[in-house]
């Protein structure tokens, strides 16, 4: 086997036998409630304007085949009932909220600068179940994107050792888009989905717990050939990621 295809074979291996060891002894698994970051996301960050968002489930109206209507809570007089219909506002769109475990928590925000540039963050807090999150290319992929590229990108930030990020360039009829994203969980952040699920089944075998692990994303359009979206990344994690994390995480990350 080629050196190269070792580690990643190694990892497959490990996270199937945790997965089945965690697959016997879920019985007795308790949730750990408290998350490495907070479920909030900062209304102005420097040079970039914050807007939460907010949807409508109504399958009659706002939402009819599935067509959510999404609304800036900043243009709301409440921003909790559909202003076009008086049904309840959501903060994640119909499908995910069907799809996915009702304990996930979701929040989504759109991030404007100066001159125009338009970025969407978002958080989903996983619960109990082991499906809260998904892995980004299927959704992606779901959603009519073809992935063209894929890396792992250091973000530095002041203070520790630079956050590894895993960027995607994805693209369909007349856009292309970047998506960027980790995951952090209670004492540990990592850019690979499979050493979240490693680390996900080994706290169920080892210590009866489920814990709560954060899906962060960044995502924007981008030139197909270039890479400047890569500064923009930087731009906003840089400015964003001080203000995710709970105490205990931060204690943990920065050494303090």
């Amino acid at each position: 086997m080629e050196k190269s295809l070792v580690k990643p074979f190694l990892i497959v291996v490990g996270l199937m036998s945790v997965t089945a060891l965690a697959l016997a002894f879920t019985c007795d698994v308790h949730l750990n409630p408290t998350p490495g970051v907070k479920m909030e996301l900062p209304e102005e960050l420097d040079g970039w304007a914050g807007n939460e968002l907010r949807f409508c489930h109504n399958p009659e109206l706002c939402a009819k085949n599935y067509q959510d209507a999404s609304f800036y809570v900043r243009n709301l007089a409440d921003s909790n009932r559909c202003p076009d219909c008086g049904y309840e506002l959501f903060n994640m769109t119909r499908s995910e909220y069907e799809a996915l475990p009702k304990d996930t928590e979701f929040i989504k925000s759109a991030y404007t600068n100066d001159v125009g540039r338009r970025v969407f963050v978002s958080i989903v807090l996983s619960g109990m179940e082991r499906d809260s999150i998904h892995r980004p290319q299927r959704c992606l992929v779901a959603q009519g994107n073809a992935i063209d590229q894929e890396y792992t990108l250091d973000v530095p930030l002041e203070g520790r050792d630079p956050l590894q990020i895993r960027v995607i360039k994805a693209s369909r009829p007349s856009e292309n888009i970047y998506y960027a994203y980790w995951f952090v969980g209670q004492e540990r952040e990592t850019p690979s989905h499979l050493e979240r699920m490693f680390w996900l089944a080994w706290g169920r075998v080892v210590d009866s717990k489920a814990s709560r692990w954060a899906y962060i994303s960044v995502s924007g359009d981008c030139d197909p050939e270039g890479n400047a979206h890569e500064a923009e990344i930087k731009d906003i994690v840089q400015k964003l990621y001080p203000t995710l994390l709970t105490e205990t995480m931060r204690k943990k990350v920065y050494s303090e």
